[in-house]
């Protein structure tokens, strides 16, 4: 997520940029209980630095937009009322109401900026028009905002987030945690410290001290997205380059709680089926994601060794899981 800081030759988005975006139905919607956003989302710039109730404005919209009846338009209108957002935000009726006309105003008033081979970097709004109507605030989004929101394929890889947990971050935590879900499948991933702050939209010359970091962003934000949300994350400082911190490890797994719970979207697991290594890493080869599951400094022959580690440990569970994630099935 990044903020626009410079000025740079920008186009504004026309009814002609709707070709490169088509709408189309997913061919799986996704319970209620999760936003769902493609990985552009992530890659977006902000004209204006989002603040968290707009950002969780949007995961709390994602529902709504993913599963309404008949393909969405830039007419159709999404509501929410002042009781949903105060069940989803922990605040009294009267303040929620509050709140939600503000960042509603706020949404409206949003711009954020894409790049595009075809056209260079491309303005959009994310909202086409909001209105208060008996007891609802209501939204309707621009073409772009919906194709972001609805459409989830190979071509347009995406993110599912559990909205309960969405609700208890803050901050650099409402950044961390799509990055740790993302990478959860690897259960240890490494990352530069400087990627990091961009991800977290942090000045490179900020915290330049790893203990800083780790003690103003790190553990404050980790501690809480261990407490709130599905996942039980441990982290290090890694030495890179020289003897200073270069990069941070991570090591990402879930709750057990949250396994259970999400039991019915995984994939039925069958007893019978005899899995073979060959027939996992085709599959990732196959569907090109051959590096979202290498680990750091990992080849592809050690990956297969992984892999038949866990069949004979009687774990392919793990393996059709984490490729149910990109609908793969074996």
């Amino acid at each position: 997520m990044k903020i626009v800081s410079k000025k740079i030759l920008v186009n504004d988005f026309t009814e002609k940029d709707k070709e490169f975006f088509p709408l189309s139905s997913p061919q799986k919607k996704y319970p209620e209980q999760l936003a769902v956003l493609q990985n552009a989302f992530w890659q977006l710039r902000h004209e204006k630095p989002p603040k968290d109730d707009l950002l969780k404005l949007l995961m709390f919209f994602s529902p709504k937009i993913r599963l309404s009846d008949g393909l969405p338009t830039e007419q159709t209108s999404f509501s929410i009322t002042a009781k949903e957002y105060s069940d989803l935000t922990g605040l009294n009726i009267k303040g929620a109401y509050a709140a939600l006309d503000r960042v509603v105003d706020a949404l409206y008033n949003h711009s954020v900026i894409f790049y595009n081979e075809e056209r260079g970097n491309v303005r959009t709004r994310l909202v086409t028009s909001t209105a208060y109507k008996n007891g609802s605030f209501t939204v309707s989004f621009t073409h772009y905002a919906l194709h972001i929101m609805y459409v989830f394929n190979k071509q347009h890889p995406f993110t599912k987030l559990q909205i309960k947990s969405i609700s208890g971050l803050h901050g650099h935590g409402l950044k961390l945690y799509p990055l740790l879900v993302q990478n959860e499948y690897r259960f240890n991933f490494e990352i530069a410290i400087n990627d990091l702050k961009e991800v977290l939209n942090i000045d490179l010359e900020s915290y330049i001290d790893y203990k800083e970091f780790k003690k103003f962003v790190l553990k404050p934000h980790i501690d809480l997205i261990n407490l709130k949300t599905e996942l039980s994350v441990q982290f290090k400082a890694v030495k890179k380059e020289g003897r200073k911190a270069s990069h941070v490890s991570f090591t990402v797994t879930k709750k057990c709680t949250v396994k259970a719970e999400n039991q019915a979207e995984k994939v039925q697991e069958k007893p019978n089926l005899k899995i073979k290594s060959i027939d996992v890493y085709r599959a990732i080869v196959d569907n090109n994601l051959l590096s979202r599951f290498l680990e750091f400094g990992e080849n592809s022959e050690e990956l297969i060794n992984r892999i038949k580690d866990d069949l004979k440990n009687n774990d392919a569970q793990r393996w059709i899981t984490k490729l149910s994630d990109f609908d793969i099935v074996l």
